[in-house]
């Protein structure tokens, strides 16, 4: 079970979800990635067992990516896990899935992945226990932002039903993912918000975190902060700046007048029409202005 870079509640509540159901099963099960289970998600169960790879150890004979649009993102694991014979499921909802698995299962009208591996789950006849309810619950619920985003249908709700009547305490699960800071993040918090800007009209909001921020230890996970811009009532398209040692990493969020996802191909990214994000080498300045500018354009083409 192989996860991408910097893992989230989307990739760890699936892979960890179905690993756990798998070795139920009597499957020999690994769990890695290149980055570790960040504290939030730590309360998952089997996070303990996952495994921070900078190369991996050995090649398997079947491997699993969820939500992982882009097999880049696993930096080399990949690549260095599968031989010609491995057999590889790419398990997804991205619609700019670059299907580089053996079999690729990717569903763009699945509002999260975790819906998909709980159907698969279910298909396998494979019993749902607790730990695994939490998992997949934990998925659902991130990758559906609290279930506010616009994809969430009722096949989601009925899912997430299905799984807190299989042990899932939802109250739990949202306190411990959103309500676990440390003063000093709240106060990091703070000062980073005061950075944000908009264009005049507001409908375009950005928000920068610089490198010397971004390293700081009290910073909160970060993906998150894109939602403050987001939220400004004029707001169309937020977008933050991550400043890295090596580049850029740049998310988009729009509230549906704008396709986000499309913005981010043409730079080399990707993601969902109201979600997506790129990283884009160079400096800061570079990357505020190609992709503000590609966002400006946007918003400005007729509808």
């Amino acid at each position: 079970m192989l996860g991408h870079v910097h893992p989230d509640g989307d990739v760890l509540g699936t892979l960890l979800g179905l690993g756990l159901a798998m070795e139920a099963a009597g499957w020999s099960v690994t769990l890695a990635g290149p980055h570790a289970v960040p504290e939030s998600l730590a309360f998952l169960p089997g996070s303990e067992r996952w495994q921070v790879w900078k190369q991996a150890l050995r090649t398997y004979d079947v491997i699993v990516l969820t939500d992982c649009p882009n097999d880049a993102r696993t930096e080399g694991l990949l690549a260095a896990t599968r031989t010609p014979e491995s057999a590889v499921l790419n398990v997804d909802h991205h619609p700019d899935n670059r299907r580089y698995g053996t079999i690729n299962w990717i569903d763009p009208t699945a509002a999260a992945t975790g819906e998909m591996v709980y159907d698969l789950i279910r298909a396998l006849d494979l019993p749902v226990t607790p730990a695994i309810a939490i998992n997949l619950f934990t998925a659902i619920h991130t990758d559906t932002g609290s279930f506010r985003y616009s994809n969430t249908t009722p096949k989601t709700f009925r899912a997430a039903a299905r799984l807190v009547e299989a042990g899932v305490d939802p109250a739990h699960v949202a306190t411990t993912v959103y309500e676990t800071r440390e003063p000093g993040g709240l106060r990091m918090l703070g000062h980073v918000l005061q950075g944000i800007e908009t264009d005049p009209g507001g409908s375009l909001a950005w928000l920068v975190i610089d490198r010397a921020t971004a390293s700081s230890p009290d910073l909160p996970e970060a993906e998150e902060f894109v939602n403050y811009p987001r939220s400004i009532r004029t707001a169309k398209v937020a977008v933050l700046f991550r400043e890295l040692p090596d580049g850029v990493k740049v998310s988009l969020r729009a509230k549906g007048e704008v396709d986000v996802a499309r913005i981010a191909a043409r730079l080399g990214g990707g993601g969902h029409p109201n979600a997506a994000g790129l990283i884009r080498p160079g400096s800061l300045a570079d990357a505020k202005a190609v992709v503000l500018g590609a966002v400006r354009e946007a918003l400005a083409a007729p509808r």
